[in-house]
Parts: structure tokens; C-alpha cells; sequence
């Protein structure tokens, strides 16, 4: 069915994103976007009528934090995402987007994107320099959800000066402020840091500030993985406000969390100062995921002045055992030797760091670090080294380090919208559920179940909120004249089916959900329409 093709739904209970309670309505789509909405539309002159009684229907959900950026590129039809109720993906996230992508240092970036699946995408796509050009070549793939780009820090830095330990020239700082201005002007949405990544972690607050100044004459967002979520989260909430203040730009605080046992309860301050910075006229938001587990890369459990100079370094460092001594006495000493970083190991224990991907080891999915070690008679932080030496970036972790009170307390805060922050498994890997779970999560755990959020509330942090916060057109609400992206989900059923043993399954009580106007997913299957779109920032 073509979005020419006239879609009807009709008697639905209409929960329409702007956080107003429900109303009952028909609504008529026409030609990708929604023209009618009344409380009965007469049905005739319409090729499809979709019966939603009992049915919620709500604007389709948007990520503001996904890395789907390789997936979409394999897995056009982003089942992962679509299966959800999610229409609309923000990707480029944490300092990874995958351009600017120029020599000689391509393959130094293409290892970075390692943990987002870059070893799936086929050889020929990566046949781009440019932002442009590689927002050209992802609409050539035709994807089934809407993307909202932008440009990652990770990747210009490592564009201008790969993975040095330094700060940038005069000259090379320009260089990368240049690539930003010119991502803007293709169409990125914002710049992005993931700075307790290597080698984002390598750059001092002034280099964020100038390139954020890239970000300010296009309206553009910064959007920041913290240089610290656990022991050093208010200093690191402080850099970030600073980079809003400086820059004269907008902030938005990635999967905002509090790591670490020693830390739980710290929300109600991070809370505060966000609120607080917010009275000082500095636009912040946040998103979060319903979890009280974390992952990302092995590699980054190590302190990220040991990644410097990219992955044939950092693997020959390793080997060495005066090295490996030194990394143990850092992390158990809990003090850095460069800049701050979170330390994972610390924060969840060798029992608490499981392993999710493992190209080499497929045993050791599932296991601990503690479990591997004492079923191979080695030391955890020998398990750690030879792992990374082995399979540098591939190998992917699950780290349970958060605390229920503070996931519920950041959940209720008025700043914060719902992100997955999924790092994609394509189907095999066991990676975190959060990438197949999460809308599905807090509608039936937090908001029927737990009573956490109210419906009305919940749908508008997944829908009206983010689309707010990127500044999308006709997307987030349900209004006449907006794009038809839309979702129709029974609250009496809807959950998360995924778990940290099985997270490949689908949720439940989602039967439909169309992309601007072509029906996505039918009885809980996804139809495999390529509906999607690149947005552009109108920059």
C-alpha cells in the first residue's frame, strides 16, 4: 500500500503526545500525512480501514539516543526499532557518527564504530568523505524508519588528528570546527561527545566549547555522553552546562544515570543542577533507559589514555606486562593518570561486568568476567587484557551498576524523554535488551504496572518531547497536517518481551505502526515498507 492509498482508523482512544488526557476519534490518513482527525469519519473512499477499538493510537515514538547507525544500513527495515512503535531514530550519537570519514585515518574511524556493527556494513557504502555524502548514500538504502543525523566529535577529531593524546594545533582545531560548520550545513541536527571515550576523553572543555560554536548559528543541539556518570557526575554535568553557557547552545544530557553503589541516591542533585542550570537560561534535557544495567565496548573499561593512538598500539601496550600492572594498580587505586574517567570495573564488580559480544568466544556470552576467570584458572583482569588484545573494540559488555529509586527518580523528572541507547545485535548477538525493550518497557512496567507515569505523560516524553527537542517539523503530536507517522499499541497488554538471557524477542500489544503514512508493522509483523526518511536540519 503506497502513502497516496487513503488509511482509516477508526474508534481508537487517541493519546495525541502533547500530554493531555486521552479522547476517543477516528483518524484519516491521506498521502503520508494526517488530514482528519473527528470523532466519527465516514469510512467510504478509503482503500484501508484499520478497526482500533481497544486500541491506544499515539504519534510514533522517537529515540533521541540510538546507535543504529551501522544497523540501518544492514537491516533497512530497523525491526529492532519499528517492532517498538519507534518511527524516528536520532543517530550519530556519543561522538560515533560515521562521517566525516576522510584519510588517512578511515580505518582509524571504522575500527571506532566496531561496537555499532561497522564489520556488517558491506565494503562499498563506506564510499564517502563527506557529511553530505553520507547522508546521500543512507537514503539511497531507502530506510523504514525516519533519521534524525548528527555529527559525532569522535569522528572529527579522529578525521583531523586520529586518536593522539593531545590537544589539537591551532590549525587542526580549525580543521575539525570547519567539518562540524560543514555537517551543520548538510543537515545534521547537532554535534554529539562521548567523552569518557577515547579519544573524545583526550580533549580538554575548551575544544568542546569552540566546536559547539559551530553548532550555534544553525540552532543546533549539543548532545553529550558525560565525561563521568558515576564518581565525577557533578563536575561532569558542570563541563557540560559550561559548554551550553560558553557556546550559546542548547544541551541535551545522554542517557542521563548515576553509576557506582557509592553513588545511588546522587539523582536528586544531578536533578537539582540540571534544573538549576535550566533558572540560568541554559535549555537542558535528558533522555533515559528503563534499566538498571549499562553497555558498551570492553576496550572502554580500561583507562582511556591506553586506547590512545588507535587499536595496533593500544593491542601492543597490552601485551606487556609492566603495562598490565600499572592499568590494575589505577583501577584499584581509583586514581586517573590523565582525565577523569568512569571505572567500570570498580562501579559493578567482576560479577557485574558480563560479557553480551564476543566474535572469537561465543562461550563466554552470558559469563562474567568473574566466571571466565575462575573457569580458566586466570586472573578477571587477565580475562579483560587478552580479551581486548584478541578482539580490540568487538567485544561488547553489560554492566549492572544503577540503582531502581534513582532509574524511577530521573524517569519522573519533567526534563527527561526515553531513549534506547540499543546497541544493535543484528538478531544474534545477546546485547542488552534496551535496543528491542524499551518503549514497550515503561509503558507496561512503569506506567500500567508501577504507576510511575501516568499514559498521557509517558507518550508525550516518547513523542512531542524529543521531537521539541530536535526541533522536528509536523512530527510528535497528532494534528492534522502532520507527517502520518503513528503507532497502535493496547495498554492493557503492551511489554517488553526481551531480557538480558534472551534479548532478541519482540514485545507485545504493538499490532501496528505506520511511517509516514505506510503501515510498518501489521499484526505485530513488520511488512518491511521503506517509508523512511533522512531528515535534514533546515540549517
Amino acid at each position: 500500500m503506497g502513502a497516496e492509498d487513503g488509511i482509516l482508523i477508526q474508534g481508537a482512544r487517541i493519546v495525541d503526545g502533547s500530554g493531555n488526557p486521552y479522547y476517543h476519534g477516528d483518524i484519516a490518513i491521506r498521502g503520508g500525512k494526517i488530514v482528519q482527525i473527528r470523532p466519527k469519519i465516514e469510512e467510504r473512499g478509503f482503500s484501508r480501514v484499520i478497526p482500533a477499538r481497544h486500541l491506544t493510537a499515539s504519534p510514533g515514538f522517537i529515540d533521541p539516543h540510538s546507535h543504529d547507525d551501522c544497523y540501518v544500513i544492514v537491516r533497512p527495515s530497523c525491526d529492532d526499532k519499528v517492532l517498538q512503535g519507534v518511527t524516528t531514530c536520532a543517530i550519530g550519537n556519543c561522538g560515533f557518527s560515521m562521517a566525516p570519514l576522510l584519510p588517512p585515518y578511515r580505518d582509524e574511524m571504522k575500527e571506532a564504530l566496531r561496537v555499532m556493527g561497522s564489520s556488517e556494513v558491506p565494503e562499498d557504502f563506506w564510499r564517502f568523505q563527506s557529511f553530505g555524502d553520507y547522508l546521500d548514500r543512507v537514503e539511497k538504502v531507502k530506510p523504514g524508519i525516519n533519521l534524525i543525523p548528527s555529527v559525532g566529535h569522535q569522528a572529527v577529531r579522529i578525521a583531523v588528528m586520529g586518536s593522539a593524546l593531545r590537544a589539537p594545533s591551532g590549525s587542526e582545531l580549525e580543521k575539525m570546527k570547519t567539518l562540524v560548520e560543514e555537517a551543520m550545513e548538510a543537515g545534521a541536527f547537532g554535534f554529539s561527545t562521548g567523552l569518557i571515550y577515547a579519544p573524545g576523553n583526550f580533549a580538554q572543555s575548551e575544544e568542546i566549547v569552540e566546536l559547539a560554536k559551530a553548532v550555534t548559528p544553525c540552532g543546533g543541539i549539543y548532545t553529550t555522553h558525560l565525561r563521568s556518570e558515576g564518581d565525577f557526575e557533578m563536575e561532569a554535568l558542570d563541563e557540560a552546562f559550561r559548554v551550553g553557557r560558553e557556546a550559546g547552545v542548547r544541551v541535551h544530557i545522554a542517557h542521563h544515570k548515576v553509576i557506582g553503589r557509592n553513588n545511588w541516591g546522587k539523582s536528586r542533585e544531578t536533578l537539582r543542577r540540571i534544573a538549576g542550570a535550566r533558572e540560568e537560561e541554559i535549555e537542558v534535557t535528558c533522555d533515559q533507559y528503563p534499566y538498571h544495567a549499562g553497555s558498551t565496548y570492553l576496550a572502554s573499561a580500561l583507562p582511556p589514555r591506553i586506547l590512545a593512538d588507535g587499536e595496533s598500539v593500544f593491542v601492543k601496550k597490552l601485551q606487556d606486562p609492566a603495562i598490565r600492572r600499572e592499568i590494575v594498580e589505577e583501577i584499584e587505586e581509583r586514581k586517573a593518570k590523565g582525565p577523569i574517567w568512569d571505572n567500570w570495573i570498580k562501579a559493578a564488580g567482576f560479577q557485574g561486568v558480563v560479557i553480551s559480544i564476543s566474535p572469537n568466544h561465543p562461550e563466554y556470552v552470558g559469563k562474567s568476567i568473574e566466571d571466565i576467570a575462575r573457569g580458566e584458572n586466570k586472573s578477571p583482569y587477565d580475562v579483560i587484557f587478552d580479551l581486548i588484545v584478541e578482539e580490540k573494540k568487538a567485544t561488547v559488555m553489560i554492566l549492572f551498576v544503577m540503582d531502581e529509586e534513582d532509574i524511577e527518580r530521573i524517569m519522573k523528572s519533567p526534563f527527561t524523554m526515553v531513549g534506547t541507547d540499543g546497541i544493535p545485535g543484528f538478531g544474534i548477538s545477546r546485547v542488552h535488551p534496551r535496543q528491542t525493550g524499551t518503549f514497550p518497557r515503561v509503558l507496561g512496567r512503569y506506567c500500567r504496572e508501577k504507576g510511575v507515569l501516568i499514559l498521557e505523560e509517558a507518550v508525550r516524553k516518547m513523542t512531542s518531547f524529543p521531537a521539541q527537542t530536535f526541533r522536528l517539523k509536523h512530527k510528535g503530536l497528532l494534528r492534522e497536517g502532520y507527517d502520518a507517522d503513528l503507532v497502535l499499541f493496547d495498554d492493557r497488554t503492551i511489554i517488553d518481551r526481551s531480557t538480558f538471557e534472551d534479548p532478541n524477542q519482540s514485545p507485545e500489544g504493538v499490532p501496528y505502526v505506520l511511517v509516514n503514512g505506510q503501515i510498518a508493522v501489521e499484526g505485530g509483523k513488520v511488512t518491511g515498507a521503506a517509508s523512511g526518511k533522512v531528515l535534514r536540519a533546515e540549517n
